[in-house]
């Protein structure tokens, strides 16, 4: 259906909302904050109000419409769910490559036939299951801070941070407290008590007031370090030249072996007081063993059952690619599989109802399932960024450029109970 008509409902609807923003200022409202309504004017609201329902009704099926008939006339391609989960066609996007092959310090170094030692600059901002974590888009990520939903990027590859809020810090360290013990006292509190504070009211003067009894939550000072990670690597200088090679190599080499690196140290780096302290590391997450009487889904909802039990409700799962094939291909005794996984054009990732990252940087021996956002929290000090200089050793000599890719983050992990170290073992049945 043309936008048009869209624009028309609209309209609309908002006179609609607004006759009915007129009738509710007749109401009447008396001392004690009752509102006094006619016959008529409740009839006339209701009938206004269903109107408008109906208007809003139509505005919907109108937009699903829409959609439809941009599927049905968009050119015939491959589905995209064949080339990578989540894909969804059409996206307008940028990734970082892009963004450095439009940098104005790209420009001016290709105008000058990349002679005047380049000395070129692409950032990008980050995105946080809250994000992108190397490209910006034009669509709205999915998820919310309640809601930790993959976003979708084409042929991306999904990271850890990618089950995070997005958030950011201007600090170089940061300081904060670990809860290492919680006692939850709440109970109902009646208005009066007998004297003694415990037996029922006599409505003698000595009654006393009911109190809410104080609960207690144990904190440890914790400060957390603002890491860089980076890497170089070397290339000829007629990359410069080439603009579709130079944004596969930024994007597929730079990026991403900054992002692999950040998995692997979001999980197993070990803390010093300069760099990040990996999740596997932090004091108080709990462990899991499997049984081999469960299937490997199974040894993962048993896994989920002991964060809820500890009144946290996890977000995302984090394993290998092996493991994960495992899980997908689990059958049940008439053949078919246990785990549904939809391959279709915006499916998500997932397992009981957890964002699923498959990462090498998990072995085929562990898993992670945690509270991402409200058990730890990512922060972007610097966001990736792509430098590339000619002035480094030989590369005059050689006719090679460096490129440098790094980013600064710090990992908060406030509640570690709300993450649980999954050990896989083997099932021993069908």
């Amino acid at each position: 259906m043309p936008t048009s008509r869209i624009q028309e409902l609209q309209k609309a609807l908002q006179a609609k909302s607004a006759e009915a923003e007129r009738i509710s200022q007749t109401f009447k409202v008396e001392d004690g904050g009752q509102f006094v309504v006619s016959s008529e004017q409740a009839k006339a609201f209701r009938k206004v109000s269903g109107e408008a329902a109906e208007i809003k009704a139509l505005i919907d099926a109108e937009q699903n419409l829409t959609e439809v008939k941009q599927y049905l006339d968009a050119p015939e391609a491959p589905p995209a769910a064949a080339s990578h989960y989540g894909q969804r066609p059409g996206m307008e996007e940028k990734s970082l490559g892009d963004l450095f092959v439009e940098s104005d310090s790209y420009k001016h170094a290709m105008q000058a036939g990349f002679r005047d030692k380049p000395y070129i600059r692409a950032d990008i901002e980050g995105k946080s299951i809250f994000s992108l974590s190397a490209g910006t888009v034009t669509h709205q990520v999915l998820g919310s801070a309640q809601n930790l939903g993959i976003a979708e990027r084409p042929f991306r590859k999904f990271h850890i941070r990618d089950l995070f809020p997005k958030s950011t810090t201007k600090n170089a360290v940061l300081y904060g407290a670990r809860e290492t013990g919680w006692t939850n006292n709440a109970r109902q509190v009646k208005e009066r008590y007998a004297a003694d504070g415990t037996s029922p009211a006599t409505g003698a003067e000595t009654d006393t007031w009911g109190r809410a009894p104080r609960s207690k939550l144990t904190l440890t000072p914790v400060m957390y370090p603002v890491a860089e990670v980076a890497h170089l690597l070397d290339a000829h200088k007629n990359i410069l030249s080439d603009e579709p090679r130079l944004k596969t190599f930024v994007n597929s080499r730079m990026v991403e072996g900054v992002k692999y690196a950040e998995d692997w140290d979001l999980l197993h780096s070990v803390g010093d007081g300069q760099s990040i302290t990996g999740i596997y590391n932090t004091p108080g997450v709990q462990q899991y063993t499997g049984l081999a009487t469960d299937q490997y889904s199974v040894q993962i909802r048993r896994a989920i059952t002991k964060a809820l039990l500890a009144e946290y409700d996890p977000t995302g799962i984090v394993l290998s690619p092996t493991m994960w094939e495992h899980v997908e291909v689990e059958e049940d005794k008439n053949g078919a599989f246990r785990v549904a996984i939809a391959v279709a054009i915006g499916a998500e990732k997932k397992v009981w109802r957890l964002n699923v990252v498959e990462t090498t940087a998990m072995s085929d021996t562990d898993f992670l399932i945690g509270a991402f956002g409200l058990g730890a929290q990512l922060h972007d000090r610097e966001s990736v960024s792509v430098t590339v200089s000619s002035e480094n050793g030989t590369n005059y000599e050689q006719g090679l450029i460096t490129f440098r890719a790094d980013e600064r983050l710090a990992l908060e992990v406030p509640r570690p109970e709300s993450f649980v170290i999954g050990t896989w073992t083997t099932p021993t049945t069908g």
